[in-house]
């Protein structure tokens, strides 16, 4: 009879410890991503000259909706935020409008439609760690990165593009004639309510700049550069 209560015990420790086990598992947290939106600005094209990177309509990217893919990459544990729309029923609209003198040649597309509508996968590179810098409630936080918008093509064309504001990426043909720009994460946060703001910072010349690269079997070259400022928004799910 003495054996029954030493077999309790050890099926509630079991019990205990799955339990530990759960509440500390690593998930990657949803995230609700929105650009600016222009068509209903009162002024469109002063709203494109500010948002070169835009949704397609106004309503966000939200993780699981509309096959968009949107998370802080924790269980990795590199910390990115990654969206996908590659396979997604979301597009982003990418405007190339204003290249960047002695770049690069812009690629064919370029002179008949600089503003591409386009299914990219894009990550913003540790951007969590804005969020762990965090110290105090409320807080803001800011942690300098890059951004990397890769893996779609322009429309009618079977080239693979990438757009990088990545200073960084000293192998990857897209800082120069100037460096491109680094990305800002501005993390807020007051009681519940938190949120992350991603914007570009002007490089050394004072210019907000995006580097575009093509590849064609394995050969990576400049396709120029732009200037390319945006605004992105990003709270948890």
């Amino acid at each position: 009879m003495k054996i029954i209560p030493i077999i309790v015990a050890a099926f509630a420790l079991s019990v205990g410890g799955n339990a530990f086990s759960q509440r500390t598992k690593v998930v990657n947290p949803g995230a609700v991503v929105k650009f600016g939106y222009c068509a209903a600005a009162p002024d469109p094209a002063a709203c494109e000259i500010s948002n070169r990177v835009r949704n397609d309509f106004d309503y966000p990217y939200t993780n699981g909706a509309d096959g968009v893919d949107a998370v802080f990459n924790l269980v990795s544990g590199s910390k990115d935020l990654t969206v996908g729309l590659v396979t997604s029923q979301r597009s982003l609209w990418l405007d190339f409008s204003d290249r960047v003198a002695e770049s690069a040649a812009a690629p064919p597309w370029w002179s008949t439609a600089k503003v591409q509508n386009v299914k990219p996968f894009f990550n913003v590179l540790k951007a969590y760690r804005a969020k762990e810098l965090c110290a105090s409630d409320p807080c803001e936080v800011d942690f300098l990165t890059a951004l990397n918008v890769g893996n779609w093509r322009a429309m009618g064309s079977t080239v693979d593009y990438a757009l990088l504001w990545n200073p960084g990426a000293t192998t990857r043909p897209v800082n120069s004639p100037q460096a491109s720009s680094a990305v800002n994460v501005h993390y807020h946060k007051s009681g519940f309510e938190e949120s992350f703001t991603i914007t570009p910072i002007a490089n050394n010349n004072g210019l907000v700049v995006a580097g575009l690269e093509s590849t064609v079997r394995k050969s990576v070259t400049s396709a120029g550069q732009y200037i390319m400022p945006f605004t992105m928004t990003v709270t948890l799910q």
